[in-house]
């Protein structure tokens, strides 16, 4: 029974990030805190090995190193390319997954991510295009405002999407799962 408390709040903690991000641009670090300590409650309700372990927590380093240097680009260039906040979030989903279930994983949420940005830039010029749905809908206004090469991607909501599609590439959340049922 208790391997089921990081089962539900995985998808949970995903979602809710997605829904923050969507809605203000921000993903809360306790979401990306409480996924890394049920990753910790998992591992030791599944008996990982210290081998596999290792792994995961290499391959989440990994990720948060490679992410901060590409928050640091903001800072040097001024383009903003992955924010902090999607950083953590990737680092604990990275962490949930290891390698190389994390690689088909970052796959997805790329692809997905790609689409998401082309839907926030078809999003514009529809937005630019159509004024009364400007007057209606206050956040089609903003996007309409935006510059081009200003709007802003919540890339929160990619992560989770492509996650969740990848549930299964986790060999952590599949051995809970066979504990629950």
């Amino acid at each position: 029974m208790i391997a089921s408390v990081p089962l539900i709040l995985f998808p949970f903690c995903l979602i809710a990030a997605a829904l923050n991000d969507a809605l203000h641009f921000k993903i809360p670090n306790a979401l990306s805190v409480v996924l890394i300590g049920s990753f910790g409650i998992a591992a030791i309700i599944v008996e990982m090995p210290m081998s596999d372990l290792l792994v995961h927590v290499a391959t989440a380093f990994i990720v948060l190193a490679v992410g901060f240097g590409l928050f640091l680009i903001k800072e040097l260039t001024g383009h903003l390319i992955l924010g902090a906040g999607d950083t953590k979030l990737l680092t604990a989903v990275a962490l949930w997954f290891g390698w190389p279930g994390f690689l088909t994983t970052l796959i997805t949420i790329t692809l997905v991510g790609g689409l998401l940005s082309v839907t926030m830039v078809a999003l514009h010029f529809i937005a630019r295009s159509l004024p009364s749905l400007t007057v209606r809908y206050r956040p089609i206004a903003a996007l309409a405002s935006t510059h081009i090469r200003k709007i802003m991607c919540p890339y929160g909501i990619a992560i989770t999407i492509g996650t969740l599609l990848c549930f299964d590439a986790s060999p952590l959340l599949n051995d809970l799962i066979a504990q629950v049922l």
